[in-house]
């Protein structure tokens, strides 16, 4: 018997085999027997591991996975039976999960794949819906059309579902062996990109505040020496664009103590100020690691501005694995290599070079030999090492208290790469210092700047017309001029006028220049075939019309006299119209002017 539904989108009658009141189980099964673990990735200490095995119970997806207490849960049976009609697809999912990780797949591709199938699995849960190796494809798109249903309700957003749907399909695809995704065949879209391009005062905006945010930056490195982390809380300092921060080192700021309620010997405050004092009086890297962390992240985003290396990659720069070579203006970061030659992984210029350096020092003396990390930040509750760094901290500590926008890492690689573009306007060398194909650079970081597109604009029109320094540019019609529009004399009142605008006008213009080569020849007899077709399809003008049947008459002679010219000069022009002759017979036009024949002819 079906369950009553109470969403639209689940009413579909051939979808009614994959719902039903009772699930039907096959005899229990002994999921201890089967790893479904991922032993190939690192967890903190407490961490949970990811174990797909909570996939098989009902409302096992759907529990707190953190601790132990969704198994705890299992043991004892809470759960019930596994389903074991899901077995084959959770060890499918499990294989090609696996197998991702193995080859080199991200550990955060394969974290939001995770939580997505567990929303997934979890959704089915509750509507009772039979989810098995052959039905899957079939309840994916249920799922779908609930997450489309959630947007247009304005309960989540259409990036949300999307991103959702995407990492779910990832280990489907692969389990059904499909040519292409299976989200293409749902009613979820990804969402569209806003515009690329930006106005020049968004531009310059963008700009000054990644400006801004270098500048804060320095002064927070400049503040926060190893002395002033480990004196007297709480910590001031000014940075040179306003505002004034306190940061107290995770204790709770003495103006909130006085709302703390006493308990009934009415002695909790005087407990809470002598745990204050206690606190105050540790100079050690476990009072101050808010701190530490703060000015760690100041160089690591600095670091990241300057160099222009992705966040993964900074992040797990080791000190002991490179060697530094001096250069003209600061020096080269190299990998060690035993039989292949020096990689440069990153270039420390003359600006920055005190900086680092700097750091270095402060790193020496805060962590000594205790870890090799280049960015060793001090992690809370057995977080892993390789996780990206917190930046909420410095986003509310700092940026919030003096009104700087916080710039995000890849945002201030992105903005390293337009500038360096925007300055050099040099495709292969913005690669090479982005480390990036250039394909990729196109595709990915450039970003259109109105401001650029102007400038060229004005340096192409510069060069080319002669009032403003031009001397020689391309012209409408087959040859070249200096862009100044001067008739023949004794031309024709028939005549088509010179305009630098129409390619009839050029052939009556007194600075118009033949050019001797093959290709003129071809696009003389390709402007000739065009206004033959014209001539042809010529109808006779209604009363009070102009008749411009004149103005193509007089193209053609002049263009037949050029031709000729050059058919009776010497053999090798004779040989350049023979062969544009032959190119029309054959219908190869010149590019030029191909597609207005295409069009004149009607295809």
């Amino acid at each position: 018997m079906m369950r009553a539904m109470k969403s639209k989108w689940v009413s579909t009658p051939e979808l009614v085999k994959v719902f039903s009141m009772n699930i039907p189980l096959t005899p229990a099964i002994d999921t201890s027997l089967h790893n479904l673990t991922f032993p190939m990735v690192k967890f903190g200490h407490q961490q949970t591991p990811w174990d797909l095995r909570v996939l098989l119970y009902k409302e096992g997806a759907g529990l707190n996975y953190r601790g132990t207490e969704v198994f705890r849960r299992i043991a004892a049976g809470e759960l019930g039976h596994p389903f074991s009609e899901r077995l084959e697809l959770v060890k499918r999912i499990h294989e090609e999960m696996t197998a991702m990780l193995v080859k080199g797949g991200s550990r955060n591709t394969a974290l939001g794949t995770w939580n997505s199938l567990r929303n997934f699995f979890s959704w089915t849960d509750e509507r009772e819906v039979v989810l098995t190796l052959t039905t899957v494809e079939t309840v994916y798109r249920l799922w779908t059309d609930f997450l489309h249903d959630r947007v247009k309700t304005k309960k989540i957003k259409a990036y949300s579902a999307y991103s959702q749907a995407k990492m779910v399909a990832l280990p489907i695809d692969r389990v059904l062996e499909r040519g292409t995704s299976i989200i293409t065949s749902t009613r979820l879209t990804s969402p569209a990109k806003s515009p690329r391009a930006v106005g020049v005062v968004a531009d310059k905006q963008n700009l000054y505040e990644t400006f801004r945010f270098g500048r804060l930056c320095l002064d927070v490195i400049d503040s926060l020496q190893f002395e002033v982390i480990f004196s007297s809380i709480p910590i001031k300092f000014q940075p040179r664009d306003g505002g004034a921060i306190e940061l107290w080192c995770g204790l709770m700021h003495p103006s909130k103590l006085v709302t703390q309620t006493p308990d009934y010997k009415g002695n909790r405050r005087e407990k809470v100020l002598l745990s204050r004092s206690a606190y105050e009086a540790d100079r050690t890297l476990s009072s101050r690691r808010s701190v530490v962390n703060v000015r760690l992240i100041a160089e690591f985003l600095l670091f990241i501005g300057q160099t222009g290396m992705n966040l993964s990659q900074a992040q797990n720069l080791r000190v002991t694995q490179y060697s530094y070579e001096s250069s003209i203006d600061g020096y080269r970061v190299y990998d060690y290599k035993q039989r292949a030659k020096k990689e440069v992984l990153f270039e420390i210029f003359a600006d920055y070079k005190a900086v680092f350096e700097n750091y270095r020092a402060f790193r020496k003396k805060l962590f000594g030999d205790t870890t090799d990390l280049l960015f060793p930040f001090v992690r809370y509750h057995g977080t892993l090492t390789t996780s990206y760094p917190n930046f909420k901290s410095f986003r509310e500590l700092i940026c919030n208290t003096t009104g700087i926008a916080f710039v995000t890492p890849s945002l201030l690689r992105n903005t390293r790469v337009n500038w360096l573009l925007r300055e050099s306007r040099d495709l292969d060398l913005t690669a090479e210092k982005a480390q990036h194909l250039k394909q990729t650079l196109i595709r990915v970081y450039e970003k259109p700047s109105l401001q650029v597109a102007m400038r060229e604009i004005i340096q192409f029109h510069r060069k080319g017309d002669p009032r403003l320094g031009g001397t020689v540019m391309p012209c409408p019609a087959p040859g070249i001029c200096d862009g100044v529009p001067q008739p023949l004399l004794d031309l024709p009142p028939e005549a088509p006028k010179p305009d630098c605008m129409h390619p009839a006008g050029c052939l009556f213009c007194d600075h118009h220049r033949d050019l001797d080569s093959e290709d003129y020849v071809w696009s003389m007899a390709s402007m000739r075939h065009l206004n033959t077709i014209i001539l042809r399809r010529f109808r006779p003008p209604e009363k009070g019309k102009a008749d411009h049947s004149a103005h193509v008459c007089l193209v053609l002679m002049v263009l037949k006299e050029k031709l000729k010219w050059f058919e009776g000069s010497n053999s090798t022009r004779k040989e350049w119209v023979n062969e544009a002759m032959e190119k029309m017979n054959e219908g190869d036009f010149h590019v030029h002017w191909r597609y207005l024949i295409e069009s004149a002819e009607g295809v």
